[in-house]
């Protein structure tokens, strides 16, 4: 069957592509004291979930949005890099602020600073990501070979943390470690409100398959802690099958979102049974001239606003005609006056079209 262009991604026509789509699925999500709006949450990304993104995403009906995952020892060490990291706006709340560490103490004080001098009341623990950086100092995903490590952690950071604590993680270190319920088991019973879990291993990093059936294994493993399945949700269709098959509480979507910020709006329109609307040219436009927008306000520096606009230009035109010639163009682009040019020119051209 055809597709066509949907969001910055796809969304396919035909029997196939219908969504399956059942009442109830995408809802509110209570969480103690709290209640999310909906089920949709947005993930952190490395390099991606700053300020202006997550505003993006929230105005698109993301009921949750992260940070970017900051060093705990930077935030303790007083870094002005990782304070930088951490910039939110009352616009986006609820924020979830996402900490990396492998020192119970240090990840303890963390908590503490976010909450006092970020007014944070959400901190997020990373034990998923896959990086070599975070693996050296035995963060991220390293933890996952380390229950009793992880269970020091949680303890830690729940008796420093009045407010949410979440948990993400993978299914695992590799093909033969695949731990999550175990992992699950242990953070929930130090007190953890929420876990995300991405179904795939340390080892496949970003490729091959998000596992729906090691995160069933894990929602079944702590009936009485709300869990978010990640991986592999780039379209809206794809939100009922993940939470249909895994009996998960939500969805975190990563990089479905990544250019596409209306995948949120998408899969509300379907809870509500309408048809999931594609953005019109105009409406295009203004999200990205509005994501720039917001943008210079984080970045006051044009040659840093100039480097990071492009990853997030370029995910706009994905899928679109002429996108590749306009990805070129701008990744060869040293300053931000042409990357504007050139993104005004682009999209503004499908405009008066």
């Amino acid at each position: 069957m055809g597709k066509k262009a949907f969001g910055s991604g796809e969304f396919s026509e035909g029997t196939q592509s219908t969504p399956r789509v059942e009442p109830g699925l995408v809802r509110p999500l209570p969480l103690g004291a709290r209640s999310l709006e909906n089920n949709l949450v947005l993930a952190p990304m490395a390099g991606v979930s700053n300020l202006a993104f997550r505003l993006i995403a929230r105005e698109a009906g993301a009921a949750l949005t992260f940070t970017e995952t900051v060093s705990a020892k930077g935030l303790v060490n007083r870094g002005a890099k990782t304070r930088r990291l951490l910039a939110s706006s009352p616009r986006e709340a609820p924020v979830a602020f996402q900490l990396f560490g492998a020192e119970p103490e240090t990840l303890a004080e963390a908590c503490r600073i976010l909450a006092a001098e970020f007014d944070a009341s959400w901190v997020d623990l990373n034990l998923g990501c896959p990086v070599k950086k975070f693996i050296r100092n035995g963060a991220g995903s390293a933890l996952l070979r380390e229950p009793e490590r992880v269970q020091a952690i949680v303890r830690a950071m729940r008796n420093a943390c009045d407010g949410t604590l979440s948990v993400k993680i993978r299914s695992g270190w590799d093909a033969g470690s695949v731990n999550a319920p175990e992992i699950a088991r242990v953070v929930a019973g130090e007190g953890a409100d929420l876990l995300s879990v991405h179904g795939r291993t340390r080892s496949q990093q970003y490729t091959g398959h998000s596992d729906r059936d090691v995160i069933r294994q894990t929602v079944e493993a702590i009936p009485g802690t709300p869990v978010l399945a990640n991986g592999d949700v780039t379209l809206p269709g794809h939100v009922f099958d993940v939470l249909r098959e895994t009996g998960a509480a939500g969805v975190m979507i990563g990089r479905g979102a990544m250019g596409n910020p209306w995948i949120f709006a998408q899969t509300l329109a379907l809870a509500r049974g309408e048809p999931p609307r594609r953005p019109s040219a105009e409406e295009r436009h203004a999200t990205v001239r509005r994501h720039v927008a917001l943008m210079e306000q984080s970045f006051p520096d044009p040659k840093l606003l100039a480097a990071n606009l492009k990853k997030y230009v370029t995910a706009y035109a994905k899928g679109l005609p002429g996108s590749a010639g306009f990805r070129r163009r701008v990744l060869d682009a040293h300053e931000l006056d042409t990357i504007l040019a050139l993104t005004d020119d682009f999209f503004g051209v499908r405009e008066a079209a």
